[in-house]
C-alpha cells in the first residue's frame, strides 16, 4: 500500500473515533456533570460537534479547503449536523434520555464552529506558505 492512500486512510480514523465517542455516551443513561460551563449541556453538545466537523474536515485534502469559497466548511457542518439528528434520534430510545431541537441546534452550531476553524486554519496554512 502507498503511504499516501495509507495517511488518506488515517485521517479518517479521528472523526470515527469522535463519532464512536458520542455515540457511547448518548448511550448513558445518565452522565457525570463537570463543573462550571463543561457542565452546561448545550456547550457540551457545541463543543463534540466542534471536535467532530474539525475531524471530518481531515476527511478532505488541504488544497480543496484553501479553495475560495465555503463549500467545504458547509460540507464539514453538514456532516456534524446530519450525525446531530442521528443522535438526537439515537437518545430518544435511552432509558432517561430524549431527542431535544435544542441540543441539535447546539450540535450544529458547534458544526459549524469547527468547520470555520478547519476553513481559517487552511487560510492561514496558505497565507504563510505565500509569505
Amino acid at each position: 500500500m502507498q503511504k499516501r492512500t495509507l495517511f488518506k486512510i488515517l485521517l479518517k480514523i479521528p472523526a470515527i473515533l469522535v463519532i464512536a465517542g458520542i455515540w457511547f455516551l448518548s448511550s448513558q443513561s445518565i452522565l457525570p456533570k463537570p463543573k462550571g460551563i463543561l457542565g452546561f449541556d448545550k456547550f457540551q453538545h457545541l463543543l463534540a460537534y466542534f471536535v467532530l466537523a474539525c475531524t471530518a474536515g481531515l476527511w478532505f485534502p488541504r488544497q480543496k479547503w484553501q479553495r475560495p469559497g465555503i463549500t467545504f466548511l458547509l460540507l464539514a457542518a453538514a456532516i456534524g449536523s446530519a450525525y446531530g439528528i442521528i443522535d438526537e434520534i439515537h437518545q430518544s430510545f435511552v432509558l432517561g434520555r430524549d431527542g431535544n431541537l435544542w441540543d441539535w441546534l447546539a450540535d450544529t452550531l458547534g458544526a459549524l464552529l469547527g468547520a470555520g476553524a478547519m476553513k481559517f486554519a487552511a487560510f492561514k496554512l496558505k497565507r504563510k506558505k505565500q509569505a
